[in-house]
């Protein structure tokens, strides 16, 4: 063990902590009408300029710029599975995804590997030191201006240093939130953008509309760069093809799912969907390279050994030999739909529910997906998303809160399920610990979902690891 290390990492990781939230972002966002993301990116622009890059520098990148309500972090999954396999050329890949599961350092990694603590520390103070410096000084868009940046515009911006540092050959870019604002649209020339499905989510900073959210969504598009997606509401699919017309962006893209017959490594019929996006823009990305191979072999491989931990993930119980664990992160009415489609066709009774829905999120509409979908629970239990591990502190949120939230939960569940029991209890791990003491002795399937933050706490709960 790398004893300093993991002290630095975890230094590092309680200076990240002490920087604003997403939550946070999206309150303020909301509070001002949208008036916060109007200097966002020319902001962001002045952040990297301060760690001694110029935004242009970003383009030799030769980024892969991926957004969407649903299934992009598994499109990004995807495509790093994929391009690993190209042959001959010994890729390096940077990747860009949040949240994390467990570790933070999970969001930035190289060839499929989360940084280790130490490039971590090191890449994060690199940033970190350089915005704290007097000199030279940051240029100050409006009056207003932060002086750092918040959490996750911190950890693109780092992610965006750490790849150019590393020189890696592609940079495959997931957006947070959006896409016309978010930091990692500060990208100006992106080899290739892609558009997952679609769906209504965050709604304060989006919009209430799939128009739009489709718009904030196509914000992505890029003057004369491709642009795929996948089959959306006709709706949002013009807003799409309005704004690629705007940007002088060639006409989208739309792909359809691959066939039954294609092994993906990441489970879930819906996943068919994010993997021919991937595939698309993969050959697209690749054509851009001036790379050409007479074989498909790379791409079915790729797909084949693709893995996204917390999404349709099934583990045993490393402590109970008859208990398994089904965690999928779907927070959104039809992803949720997914994922109860998946863990009905894959599990059996009898069945246990550990269930959360960010604060942002409507618990009452996902329930009433896994309600009708047969899942037959004997148990449902709620806890907020608090657990002890460092890298998952929430400073934001009251754990009142975020407790009285869970008994209304629980309420809403037993007006769909009245003979189901329900338990509430205060953290991820003490709802672990309950459902390990409660059904250890028989054959038991319990499906965590409802938020990829509860997912990383029971993983690192009930399995250590992702």
């Amino acid at each position: 063990m790398d004893t300093a290390s993991d002290d630095a990492y975890l230094k590092a990781v309680s200076d990240l902590n002490g920087l604003q939230t997403n939550h946070q972002i999206l309150e303020q966002i909301k509070a001002s009408g949208g008036r916060i993301n109007e200097n966002s990116l020319p902001e962001f622009g002045a952040f990297i300029e301060k760690l001694g890059h110029q935004v242009d520098d970003l383009n030799k990148l030769n980024v892969i710029h991926v957004t969407g309500t649903k299934g992009k972090g598994s499109t990004c999954a995807f495509i790093q599975s994929i391009l690993s396999h190209m042959p001959g050329q010994s890729l390096k890949i940077g990747l860009f995804t949040s949240p994390h599961l467990i570790e933070v350092r999970e969001r930035i990694q190289i060839n499929g590997q989360p940084l280790s603590r130490g490039d971590f520390a090191k890449y994060f103070y690199q940033t970190y030191d350089r915005l704290k410096a007097p000199l030279p000084a940051l240029r100050k868009v409006a009056e207003e201006s932060p002086s750092m940046p918040m959490y996750f515009r911190f950890l693109t911006l780092m992610a965006y240093h750490t790849f150019l540092a590393e020189n890696v050959d592609v940079a495959i870019m997931e957006v947070g939130v959006g896409g016309e604002y978010d930091s990692t649209n500060v990208v100006r020339q992106p080899s290739v953008c892609g558009i997952a499905s679609l769906g209504i989510d965050h709604q304060g900073a989006l919009g209430t509309t799939i128009e739009e959210i489709a718009w904030h969504k196509a914000g992505i598009i890029k003057k004369d760069v491709a642009v795929f997606t996948v089959d959306q509401p006709e709706s949002a699919l013009r807003v799409i093809r309005e704004r690629a017309a705007e940007r002088q962006a060639p006409e989208p893209t739309v792909v359809s799912p691959l066939s039954a017959d294609v092994t993906l490594g990441i489970a879930g019929d819906h996943q068919r969907t994010n993997a021919a996006l991937a595939v698309a823009l993969c050959r697209e990305w690749a054509r851009k390279q001036g790379i050409s191979n007479a074989s498909d072999a790379w791409i079915t491989q790729g797909l084949a050994e693709a893995q996204w931990p917390g999404r349709s993930q099934t583990f045993a119980s490393p402590r109970h030999a008859e208990m398994t664990w089904y965690v999928d992160g779907a927070h959104t009415v039809e992803s949720m739909a997914a994922c109860a489609a998946w863990f009905v066709g894959a599990s059996s009774g009898p069945r246990v529910l550990l269930f959360n829905a960010a604060h942002n999120r409507s618990a009452q509409a996902l329930l009433a997906v896994l309600s009708a979908k047969g899942c037959d629970f004997v148990e449902a239990v709620f806890c907020p998303n608090l657990s002890r591990r460092a890298d998952s502190a929430n400073f934001t949120v009251l754990n009142d809160a975020e407790l009285a939230q869970q008994k209304e939960s629980a309420r809403i569940w037993a007006t769909h399920s009245p003979l189901c029991k329900t338990t509430v209890l205060p953290a991820i791990d003490d709802a672990v610990a309950y459902i390990e003491a409660t059904y250890a002795a028989t054959p038991t399937h319990v499906l965590v979902t409802g938020s990829l933050h509860l997912v990383g706490g029971v993983l690192d709960a009930a399995k250590g690891s992702i």
